[in-house]
């Protein structure tokens, strides 16, 4: 069994993988492309930018872990004090 999917890892995030707060929750639903269902990389850097994030570090990484870092990141951000938009939702501490 991979480790993510330990009985731990599932009892704290379920199936989605996330912690289902409203940067993930939102970052979900911004970021899906609606044909596939994967994580659209462009909206990924388009989030990335109007958060001044940089993701050029994170190239060799597929769509789905550069969302996983962006959220981070902007998680982290919001910590701090910042305002983190995600399309036209804004989230302010």
């Amino acid at each position: 069994m991979p480790d993510f999917m330990t009985k731990e890892f599932m009892q704290k995030y379920g199936r989605s993988g996330t912690c289902s707060d409203d940067i993930a929750t939102a970052l979900s639903h911004f970021l899906t492309d609606d044909e596939t269902g994967k994580t659209d990389p462009d909206k990924v850097a388009s989030v990335a930018d109007d958060n001044n994030v940089s993701v050029s570090k994170w190239s060799h990484l597929n769509a789905g872990q550069r969302r996983m870092l962006l959220g981070n990141v902007l998680r982290g951000k919001l910590r701090r004090g910042g305002t983190v938009r995600i399309g036209n939702q804004e989230f302010k501490e």
